[in-house]
């Protein structure tokens, strides 16, 4: 690959390792490029271009083993603004939320150093206040067509963690329910969410990466002690992309040990899994993807709290998206509709959701992210109403 198209293909925005991060316009100031180059149809879904990169550690996979050196602060540094406003109703009246908001502001420093290292941070004040440290650091060894690594960190490490398929990058403001919240009513796990751990992983062929991650996993509740001492959970991931427009499938499997659940013994811990898929394939500016997932807890103790009595709930959820990108402008339409169900073995407790929305990169670079949806949750229980929303975000990163 020469160096022109090199430049032509790398976009500004390269991935973080976290996927609770969004695209850094560090990077464009490094490549003096565009968004479009690594992401499409818009921020912070990724093309074939754009997770090459991302598996590489921050570095095109012909470029691995290049010395990289970090000469100029404001290609590593970044920030990040999202104004947003928010308005739910249930039917008959009663209103969740209605106003403005900035749910999340950031700082970033991140970037590939050396020849076979890259690191991460993040500073997140969220809407309740709070400040989130996210940081990782990863490794990278091996040739263009054959290579592996490890990533150690706290961040978003679970399940495929922005790779194929968008699992957790969604064009949308909101993710699938699958990943929003947790498969079943008992173990609370969302396969989106954040968790440190350590990770090593192998590409072959750069269409194929799998993985193998140890997390800390999930604790409900403090020991005797007052420690939350948990138990390390696996997780196994394997993303292929059948086509140079970044179309694949992802699969993963998640095998853990819960602490916590158990009133009368709080050092016990209770077995789940969760197996998710998910794929999708472009063509020209359409797009269509979808994904299944499955839960299943073991031996959770009952309404009492403890051992009486035990439940082992399973829970699933799918969804299907489809969108188009114009012609003229980079507005992307899309559709979605799901279903979550939290207790197979309950048939009230399901819910679907339907989704539409717009999504417009602006201001070249694409500094600007605007976006709109508008959903509506169904709910199969009759004593539960069912939910509009519409929400609309502005995103700045600069």
């Amino acid at each position: 690959m020469t160096s022109v198209h090199r430049l032509l293909t790398l976009g500004l925005l390269a991935l973080s390792l976290p996927a609770t991060a969004r695209a850094l316009p560090s990077w464009a100031r490094r490549y003096n490029m565009n968004c479009s180059g690594c992401h499409s149809p818009a921020v912070p879904r990724l093309n074939a271009t754009g997770i090459a990169f991302k598996w590489a550690g921050y570095r095109m996979p012909d470029d691995i083993g290049t010395a990289v050196a970090v000469k100029k602060a404001e290609e590593y540094l970044a920030a990040r603004v999202i104004a947003a406003y928010d308005y739910v109703t249930r039917r008959g009246g009663e209103t969740e939320a209605d106003g403005f908001s900035v749910p999340s502001a950031s700082l970033f420093a991140a970037g590939p150093l050396g020849k076979n290292y890259a690191a991460y941070l993040e500073f997140e004040r969220e809407s309740e206040g709070t400040v989130d440290l996210i940081g990782s650091l990863s490794s990278v060894w091996g040739r263009e067509n054959l290579y592996g690594g490890f990533r150690v960190g706290q961040g978003h490490l679970l399940m495929a963690s922005g790779g194929v398929a968008g699992f957790d990058r969604p064009t949308a403001i909101s993710m699938p329910l699958a990943y929003a919240e947790s498969l079943t009513d008992g173990i609370p796990l969302a396969l989106g969410g954040d968790q440190s751990g350590a990770e090593a992983f192998l590409v072959l062929g750069g269409r194929n990466r799998t993985a193998l991650q140890v997390l800390n996993g999930v604790v409900v509740g403090a020991g005797e002690s007052g420690a939350t001492v948990s138990r390390r959970d696996v997780v196994l991931t394997n993303q292929l992309m059948w086509d140079d427009a970044g179309s694949g499938i992802g699969v993963a499997a998640y095998f853990g040990r819960a602490l916590g659940l158990v009133s009368d013994a709080p050092t016990e811990s209770r077995r789940f899994y969760r197996l998710a898929v998910t794929a999708n394939k472009i063509v020209n500016r359409v797009e269509v993807l979808g994904g299944y997932a499955f839960a299943s807890d073991r031996d959770l103790p009952g309404s009492s709290g403890t051992l009486l009595e035990t439940r082992s709930p399973t829970g699933d959820s799918y969804w299907l998206q489809g969108q188009y990108t114009t012609r003229r402008r980079p507005l992307t339409l899309f559709g979605r509709y799901e279903a979550l169900n939290p207790d197979r073995d309950v048939a009230s407790a399901s819910r679907t959701r339907t989704v539409a929305g717009l999504v417009l990169p602006f201001s070249l670079p694409e500094y600007f992210r605007w976006s709109v949806e508008l959903f509506r949750d169904t709910y199969r229980s009759a004593a539960s109403p069912r939910r509009d929303g519409l929400a609309t975000r502005l995103q700045v990163a600069f």
